[in-house]
Order: C-alpha cells, then structure tokens, then sequence
C-alpha cells in the first residue's frame, strides 16, 4: 500500500468515525467502525443519555486504531486486528 498520511487519516476519523480508516484503504472497517458508533449514538438519543460514555470510549478506540492502521500501513507491517479479534481485510 502507498503511504498514508497520519495527521489527515487521524482529522478524518476525529471528523466522522471510521473515516480515516477508509481513507487508510480498509473500508470494512471503516464501515463497521462508523455503524457501531451511529449504534451507540441512536442509543444514547432513544435510551438512555448515559450512553455517551460508550460512545466517547468508542470514538477514541477509533481514533487509536486509525492510528495503529496508518502506523502499520506505512512500516509495511500487518494491519492488527479489529478489536484484537477479528480480521476484516
């Protein structure tokens, strides 16, 4: 993969979840990381309001995990796995 730059990837994910790591190249997660955090908003919306505190957790994993995706992208390392578990290249 082409390098990536950091600082745009981590602007895009702060911006709208998941989307530095679309602009990373991995769309699956970008996708899954946006659906989970509209979840846990629509959630905190019809819910409960205690919920922003998911989602503020969340919002800052992904923004940990753009940045451990741009980090690999551009060592030419394996991506790690979505949530240490599962692999959605």
């Amino acid at each position: 993969m082409a390098q990536k730059n950091m600082i745009i990837a981590i602007i895009l994910s702060f911006l709208i979840t998941g989307l530095g790591l679309v602009y990373d190249g991995l769309i699956k997660r970008g996708i899954v990381s946006f659906v989970i955090g509209l979840i846990i908003g629509l959630l905190n919306m019809y819910v409960s309001s205690y919920f922003w505190i998911l989602g503020l957790i969340w919002a800052l994993y992904v923004l940990y995990d753009t940045y451990q995706c741009t980090n690999a992208i551009n060592n030419n390392q394996a991506i790690p796995l979505f949530l240490t578990q599962v692999d959605l290249e």
